[in-house]
């Protein structure tokens, strides 16, 4: 057998460990999602978003386009036949806007939660599970520990998880493998990655009629903050919670 050139062995050895962050270098053999969004998929070194990781998404108000920003990824996983679960949203999705995206309403489950601290909880047994593709929680609070909880369960349970913190967040560490700054920017969705595993800060921004293209109707981007009044019409929605009973749920027994 030959002798492997040290710097090779080296390289060989550094791509076995997924959890080892190795600064700038784009090398990245994880699995993704891909986002539907092409100068998103250029600016993350998955080429999408990251199964099993944390993407943290950073808010600097609620109603700009957050959720849309992963429906073509959520169409892709619910169309073949996965789970896709919601926890703690703040307002009921909007079912029309989610069955136009091409989204199937029943591989969707809503869970709710009374606090910060059983969302977390909730997030981070559901992701372990690894019976979920997809995993979206809601936090208002959290710790590095926490979060750091959070992005060892995706990667025990091989899942794509997004937790939407409040913009604040950014100024406290988070142990996770993606944040992403999410504000309105004349009238388009900017994205500031501010941190991702083997990949480098840049800015993304995203026009409304690329979300109109993904969710089959206009998106009404706000060009200044919205009052809680907007918000909840934005995302108000017919979408009934179902009892567990009525869908064959991951992992039931039938």
């Amino acid at each position: 057998m030959p002798d492997l050139n040290p710097d090779s062995a080296l390289d060989i050895l550094l791509k076995s460990q997924p959890t080892l962050w190795r600064g700038r270098d784009r090398y990245n053999d994880e699995e993704s999602v891909p986002t539907g969004f092409a100068s998103l998929d250029d600016a993350l070194p998955a080429r999408g978003w990251c199964i099993g990781g944390v993407t943290e998404l950073l808010l600097g108000q609620q109603g700009i386009g957050e959720l849309s920003l992963l429906l073509p990824a959520l169409r892709r996983i619910t169309t073949q036949g996965q789970w896709v679960a919601l926890i703690n949203p703040p307002y009921i999705p909007y079912a029309p806007a989610l069955t136009n995206a091409g989204i199937r309403l029943d591989r969707l489950l809503i869970i709710n939660a009374k606090d910060d601290t059983d969302t977390l909880w909730s997030t981070e047994q559901v992701l372990r599970a690894g019976l979920f593709a997809s995993v979206i929680a809601w936090v208002e609070r959290s710790t590095a520990q926490k979060q750091r909880r959070l992005q060892l369960a995706a990667e025990t349970g091989n899942t794509w998880a997004t937790v939407y913190r409040p913009l604040y967040s950014q100024q406290q560490h988070s142990p996770v493998s993606t944040r992403i700054k999410t504000t309105i920017v004349n009238r388009k969705l900017t994205l500031d990655i501010i941190k991702v595993r083997n990949g480098r800060p840049q800015t993304v921004t995203i026009n409304p009629s690329e979300f109109d293209d993904s969710q089959g109707a206009e998106w009404p981007i706000p060009q200044t903050h919205l009052s809680s009044a907007n918000i909840q019409g934005i995302h108000q929605s017919t979408l009934k919670r179902q009892s567990l009973g009525k869908y064959d749920l991951p992992g039931a027994q039938s």
